[in-house]
């Protein structure tokens, strides 16, 4: 495809797809040719492991029982000692009469594999698959330690086989669903009604449901009927089973793109890919681009998001311009910072507690086609902290001041306790000299390694950049989910598999929850971490020291954010104001990130206590001014939660749009189900305390 930007035509990768949704065919011929695309893929892909699976079968059949074909002269009853004649077995072997695999003689494995029906063949074929995946995918390592539930273990010992088999392929037709079916659909439906035109109805769908709540007497709290698993959330469950479930499935259009004021406007069910879907085609983003696919903008918004060029901007919540929800009485209220600032600023972090959010206008970017990548390796965590708080507060008005150039993308990933690789993006051009496009690099496709793997090459190499389509860099750890899926399926970043399985994509996180069991869920938890710290960039280099302490997992991941004091309208996140940048509003934090398997978890000991770390994460993040992350596991109490987070002006806006017995809290929101963690002598502690007092 010719380059709009320059007379260079870069061809990266050519498929079906990418010239038909250019084209001027119908929205259903373009999803019909990119689904049949990926279909064909799949065959292939299919036949390669039948062929595989087929092989090992019959190797192993001819293993455990040796062929033997023998001439008519062998097989005769007067000569006593048969003439042993090895040959290669072919599939036409099997029921040839000249040969020992007839009924009875020679290998009764080949003989009853021979006799099975199809239907049959193909379900052995699959367990084979199956079980061998399973095999192969066992750690190198000692293992979990014995003291785990022999059913963890089991279940454990079985996730690559299952991930691979069942939810990878689920999750890849549940992206093709949304990515072309879903939105051809619509295409269609906008010629004649308009996303927006049927936004009233859906709005009123909610408004309706609110009402009837009202009128049985408001006896139950409300939360939305959209199961837990579906969420980006560490938890299976939200106790959402003695709550009045409002239906909000619906809501999940693309309202409008205004590309003249820079906004979209959307319903909260759209997902990051459907967005990046539509925009990029238009060189347009969301100016905090979230790298998942599958997460909300709606749970963004109310929840937590941030992305690599959030020191410029924020989190997600300060690119939104407009949020439009329904309260418990049932009214519509649309709220800006200029119209409603009190309620417009309590909104971020409240995970839907104060009202239904039906729709948000949020602000775009303009960007380019390709992001030219530097990687700077770094050898102690404090030149990692120094040099990456240089670029983070870096701001594009104090250049005159002989400051670095602000960066478009910020970020580092942490290898060990002291190697780590700072990432900086900046959007350019397409490349028009030689060593420029040398210097391309699709990082996101399929058969590449994955993104994380390739910097750490960086740590030898030494400083150097590359030139990568914006695309890929907007969903560079898509594909490895950052680098947790290398815990699921330990050969995932091996050639073969990127090349034969990977183009499927990784898990979906909501389907993994689909499939895990509260057995899985509860232990889990003793052999596996995801939290985030989010701290004064000033704290990197001793959150790094702790953070191996209580964790030992590496890689980590190191977003900077800008952080606002706007006083009573800060909201949930009040910064202290020592941390702010001389002479600005604002400060740089840092959210550093632990994913995978405790230190101690991979040595096979049993020794790690995650309500322990965890809580002393929590202590320390509170004590250093920061935040933890809601979606993680949260084992604070509720009265630590309210002192790590400032509840004052959300406390006044549940009051006065009646929230107080109509939704629940963000703590029994966020916190983590019954069974995870016992906090009871920790909440008995503070009774006692308060009674002394």
């Amino acid at each position: 495809r010719k380059s709009t930007q320059s007379n260079v035509t870069p061809i990266l990768f050519c498929s079906v797809e990418s010239v038909l949704v250019e084209s001027a065919f119908s929205p259903f011929s373009v999803a019909a040719a990119c689904v049949t695309t990926q279909l064909l893929h799949s065959l292939c892909s299919a036949l390669w492991w039948w062929c595989l699976a087929y092989h090992l079968i019959h190797t192993a059949s001819h293993l455990l029982c040796p062929a033997r074909q023998y001439t008519a002269s062998a097989r005769s009853p007067v000569q006593s000692v048969p003439r042993y004649r090895p040959s290669i077995v072919t599939m036409a072997d099997f029921n040839s009469s000249d040969t020992g695999y007839a009924a009875g003689d020679g290998s009764p494995f080949g003989s009853i594999l021979s006799e099975l029906p199809f239907a049959a063949k193909v379900v052995l074929v699959y367990v084979s698959a199956f079980i061998f995946v399973g095999v192969i995918g066992q750690d190198s390592g000692p293992g979990l330690s014995k003291e785990f539930p022999l059913q963890f273990r089991i279940l454990a010992s079985m996730r690559t086989p299952m991930l691979m088999f069942i939810v990878v392929p689920l999750s890849f037709a549940k992206w093709m669903y949304q990515t072309y079916i879903v939105d051809a659909f619509r295409e269609y439906q906008r010629r004649n009604v308009s996303a927006m035109d049927g936004h009233a109805d859906r709005c009123q769908l909610i408004v309706d449901q609110v009402m009837e709540w009202n009128k049985a007497g408001r006896k139950q709290l409300m939360r939305t009927a959209r199961p837990n698993w579906a969420s980006m959330s560490t938890k299976l469950s939200s106790n959402k089973e003695a709550c009045h479930r409002i239906s909000t499935a619906h809501l999940n259009h693309i309202l409008d793109i205004d590309e003249e004021n820079m906004t979209i406007t959307c319903e909260p069910g759209v997902t990051m890919g459907m967005i990046t879907h539509k925009l990029l085609p238009r060189n347009l983003a969301l100016r905090c681009q979230i790298e998942m696919e599958s997460i909300t903008i709606g749970g963004v918004a109310s929840g937590f998001g941030l992305e690599t060029n959030s020191h410029k901007f924020g989190f997600f919540q300060e690119t939104v311009l407009e949020y439009k929800l329904v309260t418990s009485d049932g009214k519509l209220v649309t709220c800006t910072a200029e119209s409603n600032p009190d309620l417009f600023y309590a909104l971020p972090w409240s995970h839907g507690s104060l009202g239904f959010l039906v729709s948000l206008k949020v602000q775009l970017l303009r960007i380019k086609p390709f992001v030219k990548i530097t990687y700077i390796p770094t050898y102690t965590a404090e030149e990692l902290q120094t040099k990456i708080r240089a670029y983070a507060e870096a701001d594009d008005d104090d250049d005159d001041e002989g400051n670095v150039n602000a960066p478009d993308f910020v970020e580092a990933t942490i290898y060990t306790k002291d190697k780590a690789v700072i990432q900086l993006g900046k959007f350019v051009d397409a490349p028009t000299t030689p060593e420029e496009r040398k210097r391309i690099n699709g990082i996101n496709y399929f058969w590449k390694p994955f993104y994380y793997k390739w910097v750490e090459t960086f740590l030898t190499k030494g400083e150097s950049w590359e030139i990568a389509p914006t695309k890929h860099f907007y969903h560079r750890f898509t594909r490895s989910i950052f680098w947790e899926l290398e815990d699921m399926i330990p050969f995932s970043n091996h050639p073969i598999y990127r090349c034969l399985w990977g183009w499927m994509g990784a898990p979906e996180v909501s389907l993994l929850k689909l499939f895990q069991g509260p057995v899985i869920r509860q232990n889990s938890v003793n052999a596996h971490v995801v939290q985030e710290s989010i701290m004064p960039i000033s704290k990197l280099s001793e959150g790094i020291d702790k953070f191996d302490d209580w964790f030992g997992v590496y890689p980590l991941l190191v977003f900077c954010i800008r952080i606002y004091g706007r006083g009573k309208h800060s909201g949930f996140l009040t910064p202290q104001d020592k941390y702010l940048k001389p002479k600005k509003d604002w400060g740089i934090w840092v959210d550093l990130g632990a994913y995978g398997v405790p230190r101690l978890v991979k040595e096979g000991k049993s020794s790690w206590n995650p309500k322990t770390n965890i809580r002393e994460m929590e202590h320390w993040t509170r004590d250093v001014s920061g935040w933890q992350a809601t979606y993680t596991d949260l084992f604070a109490t509720k009265k630590e939660f309210r002192q790590m987070f400032n509840h004052t002006l959300y406390d006044e806006q549940r009051a006065k749009y009646n929230a107080l017995d109509a939704f629940p809290e963000v703590y029994d929101k966020v916190k983590p189900e019954a069974g995870v963690v016992d906090l009871s002598d920790v909440v008995a502690a503070e009774e006692a305390s308060k009674k002394n007092k």
